[in-house]
């Protein structure tokens, strides 16, 4: 009767022996998987790394990329821009008929709109000119002009007729493209268009 309700001395040895055996194995399992887990974690470090390292190389020869494209488009601007005038002076004088010297031409100058007559008081805006001692031309070339653009550019051409007190001025506008609602809103503001 006793050995049904009590475990023999023997037999709790032999309990506990298993149970330290069990409990010995999930310590090396979990030692395992702890070991397991470290390595795997070493070999996505690893990746992140290269990985940094391939996006660093990457940042470094798009650096090297864009310093060598400003060299080469800086060489070209500089040979671009000593033909520039040659080409305008050649443009004005085909689209309009008359004699015009490279050496008159100014571009991109600078006209400030100190009092806000065409927009925003302050405001800067570029004209191109072509100036002599008896006349003034102030010209712009566009490949394409919308109404918009015509508007535009008599504004900033009333502007700088102001500002810099040219005498004789006429306006100038070189396209490609003619259509007749261009050509009639250059004729109301009294702009030539070649």
């Amino acid at each position: 009767m006793l050995s049904d309700e009590f475990v023999i001395r023997s037999e709790f040895y032999e309990y506990m022996k298993k149970s330290d055996e069990r409990f010995e194995r999930l310590l090396q399992e979990l030692k395992a998987f702890r070991e397991d887990t470290n390595r795997r974690f070493e070999t996505v470090d690893k990746r992140f790394e290269e990985v940094y390292h391939r996006f660093d190389k990457m940042d470094r020869d798009f650096n090297d990329l864009k310093d060598w494209v400003g060299i080469v488009v800086g060489g070209f601007q500089i040979r671009a821009g000593q033909n520039l005038e040659d080409a305008v002076a050649g443009t004005l004088r085909i689209a309009l008929g008359r004699e015009v010297k490279p050496e008159n031409i100014m571009m991109r100058k600078k006209i400030t709109d100190d009092k806000g007559l065409i927009g925003p008081e302050g405001r800067s805006y570029e004209i191109d000119l072509c100036v002599t001692d008896t006349e003034s031309l102030i010209f712009e070339i566009k490949s394409y002009a919308e109404e918009e653009d015509i508007e535009r550019f008599n504004d900033k051409a009333e502007l700088a007729i102001r500002k810099l007190g040219l005498k004789q001025v006429e306006k100038a506008l070189i396209t490609l493209e003619k259509r007749p609602s261009v050509v009639e809103l250059c004729d109301r503001f009294g702009i030539l268009v070649g």
